[in-house]
C-alpha cells in the first residue's frame, strides 16, 4: 500500500501520525521518528537546522537530516564526553570545546568550579541561534562569563590559536563535510601541540557497530601523537549504530586510573560508570586489533 507523502520527502504522512526520516550518511540504516510539530527550520550557510517535537523524545536537534540530540537522553553523551576526562585531570581550568554549538557539552563542563575560561568554537552561529531559542536546557552557559565564544572552524582555530589548554573537547558533527577536518593527522597534531604538559584530549568517534574503522583510524592517529590513548563508550539509543564511542588521549594521565570522586550534580556520570565505561582490554583488542 503507498501513503500519501507530505510535500518534502524528509517526511511521511501516516493516516494522522507524521514521521521524520532520518538520512545519515555515515549509516547504514536511517530511523523514523513520530512528530508532533515542526518548531523550526532554517538554512544556515553550513547546516539545514531543524527542531522538531516529540511525543516521545521532546525536542530534537536536526542538523542536514540527522539527529544530532533529543531533550530525552542527550545528558548521557554530554555528561560521558565531559565528565570522563575532567574527572581525570587534577585541575583543568582552561577549556577548548570544538562544536557544541548547542551547549550540552558547555553546560557540563560549567559544572566544574575550577574552570576559569571556556573557549567554545563553533563554525555556525545559527546553530548556537537556534539552541538559545529551543532548547534553553542545553543552552544556559553560553551566558556564563567564563565563556568565549568565537565563530569559525574548529581546525583552524586550533592550527592558530597560540594558546595552551588543558583539555580539548571535539563536539563535532559526524566526520563528513566540513567536519572531516577534525579527525586528520594535521589537526590531532595541532591538539597535541596546544595541549599543556599534562593535558587531555578527546572526541566523540562513532559507533563500534557502524564505525569501526573510523574508530581504529582515529585511535592509531592519535597513538602516534600520545603517550596514552585509550576508548571509552556508552549506549545511545538515537545514533545510528548505538554503541558509541570516545576517543581519549592523555599526555600524562592513564583514563584508566580511578576518578576523583563526583562532587558535581549528574543524572548518568558516576565513579563506577566512568570505570566500566572503558573497554576491557582483551575486548578493546579483539575489536580494534
Amino acid at each position: 500500500m503507498r501513503f500519501p507523502r507530505a510535500q518534502n520527502d524528509r517526511y511521511l504522512r501516516v493516516i494522522d501520525v507524521l514521521l521524520f526520516r532520518e538520512k545519515d550518511p555515515f549509516a547504514p540504516i536511517n530511523y523514523s521518528y513520530q512528530i508532533e510539530e515542526i518548531l523550526c527550520k532554517r538554512k544556515s550557510k553550513y547546516n539545514e537546522i531543524m527542531v522538531l517535537k516529540s511525543p516521545h523524545f521532546g525536542k530534537m536537534l536536526i542538523l542536514d537530516n540527522v539527529v544530532q540530540l533529543t531533550e530525552l537522553d542527550e545528558y548521557f553523551y554530554h555528561e560521558m564526553l565531559v565528565h570522563v576526562p575532567l574527572h581525570i585531570h587534577p585541575s583543568s581550568r582552561h577549556i577548548v570545546i570544538i562544536g557544541g554549538g548547542d551547549g550540552g557539552a558547555l553546560r557540563e563542563v560549567l559544572k566544574h568550579e575550577e574552570v576559569e575560561r571556556v573557549v567554545l568554537v563553533e563554525i555556525d552561529r545559527e546553530v548556537i541561534e537556534v539552541s538559545k531559542s529551543f532548547l534553553p536546557t542545553l543552552s544556559s552557559g553560553f551566558g556564563d562569563p567564563r565563556v568565549e565564544v568565537r565563530m569559525m572552524d574548529g581546525a583552524d582555530f586550533i592550527k592558530t590559536t597560540g594558546e595552551e589548554f588543558d583539555v580539548i573537547f571535539v563536539d563535532s558533527t559526524d566526520p563528513v563535510g566540513y567536519a572531516k577536518s577534525l579527525f586528520t593527522n594535521q589537526f590531532f597534531t595541532d591538539a597535541f601541540s596546544v595541549l599543556k604538559p599534562d593535558g587531555i584530549f578527546v572526541a566523540q568517534t562513532e559507533s563500534l557497530h557502524f564505525h569501526r574503522d573510523f574508530v581504529c583510524n582515529v585511535q592509531h592517529k592519535l597513538a602516534q601523537k600520545f603517550k596514552l590513548v585509550d576508548l571509552y563508550t556508552i549506549s545511545i539509543a538515537t545514533y545510528a549504530g548505538n554503541w558509541w564511542t570516545f576517543s581519549i588521549a592523555s599526555k600524562e594521565y592513564n583514563p584508566r586510573k580511578k576518578p576523583r570522586k563526583c562532587k558535581i550534580p549528574t543524572k548518568y556520570y558516576a565513579e563506577d560508570v566512568h570505570i566500566n565505561a572503558f573497554l576491557p582490554q582483551s575486548l578493546k583488542e579483539k575489536l580494534l586489533g
